[in-house]
């Protein structure tokens, strides 16, 4: 995965610069709203902090300071998933469509539990 960083001035409102508008399709937007809640949702159960310890973990391994590059992604993670079921709201969409494909059938047994 690779991630574009604007040059400088390009993002600062001071120096004339403004945030691109694109379209989205609303599968891609809806599937990524429907992970991202489950990935706060996820993380928010953790109790045992195993989580929480795996996500500064592999923050570390990236080079960033561990407690609060996982703040800022967890933080984010919250944010943007809020952000896009909001949009979708705004449109009357709903955005848990990627998960209803395995939603167990009435009468079928869960497994493991």
């Amino acid at each position: 995965m690779s991630f574009t960083i604007p040059a400088a001035g390009q993002d600062e409102p001071e120096a004339g610069g403004q945030e691109p508008e694109i379209s989205v399709p609303v599968p891609v937007i809806g599937d990524a709203a429907e992970l991202l809640a489950l990935a706060a949702e996820l993380i928010d159960s953790s109790r045992d902090g195993v989580i929480r310890e795996r996500i500064e973990a592999l923050l570390d391994a990236k080079g960033a300071e561990p407690r609060p590059a996982a703040d800022w992604m967890i933080t984010s993670i919250r944010r943007l998933a809020r952000e896009a079921d909001s949009i979708l709201a705004y449109e009357g969409i709903a955005c848990d469509r990627g998960l209803a494909r395995y939603w167990r059938r009435p009468g079928t047994l869960r497994q493991g539990g």
